[in-house]
């Protein structure tokens, strides 16, 4: 699946350098300047990092729909895809993505202190949601959430660990390197949007590949 999914980055890297200037960088940028204004204006009991993180899930999340649709046509040998279709993808579900992670981020940030299960339970919804927004019914959408969860909730567990290993090793090394810079509030800014726009997409067409059953037979993703 890692090789498969380089090999879509690959062959659709021009239409990915397009939606990576169109919505992750300006995405990760906004998000990043709120980040900096919680951590500037709230007070440790109000809790800034909770906020923070918030706006890190939102980033990876709403990104999904986006490169699916582009990974799902690619498998299925679909015509070329248009970036005003890929664009619209990321529009269309906004609404429906929000709606349900912010109130299982809550859930999920209060259950932390219940041995991290209802933490893992939100999480692995928040995840897998965007994965099937394209279904008709809300009740569809949360049915196919339902049964990956229930075959693949210890793979869900390594991949979330994937996830958040992957994006602190990479920050690290960045950080790292540009500490010396004087001006580094902006090289931050501009680095992390840079590394989402190069990892995410390869990322997200793994996971596409991982939770959703794709048959290149019929022609159809189910």
């Amino acid at each position: 699946m890692i090789k498969e999914s380089f090999r879509i980055y690959n062959d659709h890297l021009i239409k990915i350098l397009i939606l990576s200037v169109m919505i992750v960088i300006p995405l990760t940028l906004f998000n990043y300047f709120a980040t900096y204004y919680f951590y500037t204006n709230l007070q440790e009991d109000q809790y800034p990092a909770m906020y923070a993180f918030f706006l890190i899930v939102v980033n990876f999340t709403l990104l999904i729909p986006v490169f699916k649709k582009l990974a799902v046509s690619d498998l299925l040998d679909e015509d070329d895809v248009s970036i005003w279709e890929l664009s619209y993808e990321f529009i269309r579900h906004f609404g429906l993505i929000m709606l349900v992670t912010i109130p299982l981020y809550i859930v999920g940030m209060l259950g932390s202190s219940l041995l991290f299960i209802p933490t893992f339970i939100c999480f692995s919804i928040i995840l897998l949601v965007p994965f099937f927004v394209n279904q008709d019914k809300i009740r569809d959408v949360f049915k196919k959430v339902g049964r990956v969860f229930r075959d693949e909730n210890i793979f869900l567990l390594l991949d979330f660990l994937v996830i958040v290993c992957l994006q602190v090793l990479v920050w690290s090394l960045f950080s790292l390197a540009f500490e010396s810079f004087e001006n580094n509030f902006y090289v931050y800014a501009v680095s992390r949007a840079i590394i989402n726009a190069l990892i995410y997409p390869v990322l997200i067409f793994y996971l596409t590949m991982r939770y959703v059953n794709i048959d290149s037979e019929s022609g159809r993703y189910l």
